[in-house]
């Protein structure tokens, strides 16, 4: 299939004169908590946020002091509170490993946001992995600056069950290079497609291993604009988290927390691969 040329995220100027969007590049502050035993436990979350609440000066905000360049955090996925949040949407999951979650940002626009969630399902099963259900994240917007709140999605969840006769292969990440497969395959022909407003669907994370919360935040926003932050069912033995720095770049909510498996501090993404 033919790519078409990328979109600039939204809330990002097109390509004009000397700019250009895909020329932008971060630069930015990380930190990490870890249970050394792999005890998951609700105080590495809340660690893990004390230390983004740190790295405040290594992020940046814009000449609104509540509009941040981007802050987040990716964890391993709390299955305890999945498991419960699952059950009041009306679905149930299985047992840890044997399903994924999607972090996705998705339209405003109920009728578009529909349309993508659609797109997306038909991946998922012409992939062989069954679609278990969908939930809308909670999140509280009223500290976040306007500038944030123009380019702010609606943050939805999507969990998908592992079909092991559809995989390649019988080891422990089978089930992980599927999901990763899906997740490219939607961003090539939804995000990367030719509907006019592609570049509002987004997904921050996908996999059976960790999860990631991120936005157009400041360090400090995170844990509130997310509120089942502070549930105690949120439980994890390790969580990475990141407070970003634009010197020559636009903030938007896709550009926040860029990690979903490596991570780095900003001068890698000069080399172009």
């Amino acid at each position: 299939m033919k790519r078409a040329e990328t979109q600039a995220p939204k809330g990002l100027p097109p390509k004009q004169g000397l700019y250009d969007p895909n020329t932008e590049r971060d630069a930015c502050g990380v930190g990490f908590v870890v249970n050394i035993r792999g005890e998951r436990s609700h105080t590495i979350i809340r660690q893990a946020l004390k230390v983004l609440v740190n790295l405040s000066h290594r992020g940046a905000c814009g000449c609104e002091a509540n509009t941040g360049d981007g802050a987040g955090l990716l964890m391993q996925l709390p299955h305890k509170f999945y498991a419960r949040v699952a059950g009041e949407s009306d679905f149930s999951l299985p047992a840890p490993g044997d399903y994924g979650v999607g972090m996705l940002f998705l339209p405003q626009d109920a009728k578009l946001r529909s349309d993508f969630e659609q797109r997306f399902a038909q991946i998922v099963r012409q992939e062989g992995q069954l679609l278990l259900g969908w939930r809308t994240v909670p999140t509280d917007n009223s500290p976040i600056g306007e500038t944030a709140r123009r380019g702010e999605p609606v943050v939805r969840q999507v969990f998908i069950g592992r079909n092991n006769t559809k995989l390649i292969g019988s080891d422990e990440l089978a089930f992980e290079r599927k999901l990763y497969v899906i997740r490219k395959l939607a961003e090539r022909s939804i995000r990367y497609g030719d509907h006019p407003q592609a570049s509002e669907f987004y997904i921050a994370s996908l996999s059976s291993r960790t999860v990631v919360y991120k936005g157009m935040l400041t360090p400090e926003q995170v844990g509130i604009y997310y509120p089942e932050l502070s549930d105690l069912d949120v439980e994890a033995a390790i969580a990475v988290v990141h407070s970003r720095f634009s010197t020559n770049t636009f903030p938007s909510w896709e550009r926040a927390h860029p990690n979903r498996y490596l991570i780095h501090n900003g001068e890698i993404n000069t080399i172009r691969g």
